[in-house]
């Protein structure tokens, strides 16, 4: 999918479209964004700032778009061309905001996420967004409440809210890599769907060494092979999770980690970072593949992705008809 979004983005440079739109006005802000430029944000081949948009009005415009998109709700009809357009422009919104810097709305983006009446695809971005946003202690809360306590989502939108953590991560200084890690490892010891294991196991075996050698790792893993299925998934993830555990058996595991949720709560990831907290945010450079964790696409996903084919397909064609009228003016056609 980012082939399409790279594409347009070569499109556009090359013939001298974005850069125009230096130093644009809210109106016209608003038209790039509808028509395409989203698209553009979310997968990162644009900057949005290098076209003269501050913080402030990148805010703003967000925000007048997402409040005409809700008021547009009660007049489309599920699923026909209109209504699917206005959810792309809400994800555009709520997936941008974290770019508006200081500006972005954590309040927003967390009554978004807290909403049970909002589409649960919604819901999973505006935490994403949200978890990019926020500090340590923030981070934290985010995954307690969705992933463990009595907010928790259902597993599809679990594995998204895993997704989206990771994102974060990569971004985070060190004391939010460590709250959104432990984080993790406290959901983790709480999860009861088996075929989620191997979605935890892909990402945290790839961010922290000192999980990916953890004695925990194959406790819980053992734990959720013994544990009663929750769904059809669970069942066919049986194999793999076998097949990991026989390589973990193997292999010499010889560190720990917290999987305490009041420990969790406790802790203050402002202070200077321990020895084992040093080593847990360490990216292993050989990390333990204990087999069958590929990444798979989530029903969820592939939704998301189908929606992106859409909306690249039609910002292609804006673009076209954006670089026509372009050369137009110059005289060229």
């Amino acid at each position: 999918m980012k082939l399409y979004a790279t594409l347009l983005a070569a499109i556009l440079l090359n013939f001298h479209v974005i850069p125009v739109v230096a130093g644009m006005d809210d109106a016209r802000l608003k038209e790039w964004l509808k028509s395409g430029l989203f698209e553009l944000l979310l997968w990162r081949d644009f900057d949005i700032k290098a076209s003269g948009v501050t913080d402030e009005q990148f805010y703003r415009v967000l925000m007048e778009l997402y409040r005409e998109a809700e008021d547009k709700w009660p007049t489309l009809t599920p699923d026909t061309d209109a209504w699917r357009h206005n959810l792309l422009v809400v994800e555009g919104v709520l997936g941008c905001l974290p770019m508006c810097g200081e500006w972005a709305d954590k309040t927003l983006l967390m009554d978004v996420a807290a909403d049970t009446s909002k589409d649960v695809f919604l819901r999973t971005i505006a935490i994403g967004s949200f978890l990019r946003s926020a500090d340590a202690k923030e981070a934290r809360y985010a995954l307690v409440r969705f992933l463990i306590e009595e907010g928790r989502l259902d597993s599809q939108a679990r594995s998204s809210i895993l997704e989206h953590a990771h994102t974060a991560y990569q971004e985070a200084g060190s004391g939010k890599k460590r709250a959104i890690l432990e984080s993790l490892y406290v959901s983790l010891a709480n999860e009861d769907s088996k075929w989620l294991f191997r979605v935890y196991d892909r990402i945290l075996s790839r961010l922290s060494q000192q999980y990916a050698n953890s004695e925990q790792r194959r406790y819980i893993l053992k734990r959720l092979i013994y544990a009663k299925p929750t769904c059809k998934a669970d069942e066919y993830a049986m194999v793999g999770l076998e097949n990991m555990l026989r390589e973990l058996d193997k292999t010499n595991l010889y560190t720990t980690i917290n999987t305490n949720l009041s420990v969790l709560k406790e802790r203050d990831f402002n202070q200077p970072l321990s020895e084992d907290e040093r080593i847990a945010i360490e990216v292993p450079s050989d990390a333990p593949d204990a087999g069958g964790t590929a990444h798979e696409d989530t029903p969820r996903t592939r939704r998301n992705s189908l929606y992106a084919l859409g909306g690249a397909a039609a910002v292609i064609l804006a673009a076209s008809a954006l670089w026509l009228g372009f050369r137009s003016r110059r005289g060229t056609v």
